[in-house]
């Protein structure tokens, strides 16, 4: 869903730029990264993951182009979180490439980075997210990552 919602931001950028070129007040081209939830269900972990309403973006969008977001996110029941981009993140969080347009180029962040944030700054909100998520094999980074940022994973299976 959202690689097709950047598929049209992109489009939209596209004409919006063409019809700006004379006014030279053309919009740049721009990234997303998208953190959270909507990261994990883009992921397809395999693990029971609540739906969401708000997309959490790394970064704030200002503008036009924040509003056209919102507009195409608003069509699928989402929207930005406005506090979305305060969110804690491994400082080393790493991204994949969901969309590369003309003027656009969309990341998540890579599930693990997501899980620890989610487990070191809301551990009981998440509990049964880590626990579901820690009787799939983890993977190695998530495993060093809760090392590096002093995350008891025992404590989730009490």
């Amino acid at each position: 869903m959202i690689k097709n919602i950047c598929r049209e931001l992109d489009r939209w950028l596209t004409g919006e730029n063409r019809e700006r070129v004379d006014a030279g007040t053309v919009l740049l081209r721009c990234e997303i990264h998208i953190i959270g939830q909507t990261a994990l269900l883009e992921a397809r972990l395999g693990i029971r993951l609540a739906a969401t309403m708000d997309v959490d973006l790394h970064e704030p969008l200002q503008g036009a182009i924040r509003e056209k977001l919102d507009e195409l996110l608003a069509v699928h029941g989402k929207k930005i979180d406005p506090v979305g981009h305060e969110a804690w993140m491994p400082k080393e969080t790493q991204f994949n490439t969901i969309y590369t347009g003309k003027f656009l180029k969309s990341f998540v962040a890579q599930p693990e980075y997501v899980l620890i944030s989610k487990a070191k700054m809301a551990r009981k909100k998440n509990k049964n997210l880590i626990i579901e998520y820690l009787g799939t094999q983890p993977t190695p980074l998530f495993l060093r990552l809760a090392k590096k940022y002093e995350i008891n994973l025992e404590e989730f299976l009490k």
